[in-house]
């Protein structure tokens, strides 16, 4: 009599291949987060430059104003 929880070989190919596709799945996670991470450093610089240029607007136009 076998072993009722005993695997099958094709049991045990599909868990191979499961288990190697869920590796590269992690691969690509990791990659999509290192691209994200990239893409939110572009992000907030250009925030920062937004908003240092509307700064600096905003000071030239209270100049001009002054001298009016």
């Amino acid at each position: 009599m076998t072993d009722p929880l005993s695997l099958d070989a094709n049991q045990e190919t599909k868990l191979v291949v499961h288990t190697l596709q869920i590796a590269r799945l992690e691969e690509k996670q990791q990659e999509l987060r290192e691209r994200i991470k990239t893409v939110e450093k572009w992000v907030a610089g250009a925030a920062a430059v937004l908003s240092a240029g509307l700064a600096l607007l905003g000071l030239l136009a209270q100049i001009s104003k002054a001298y009016l």
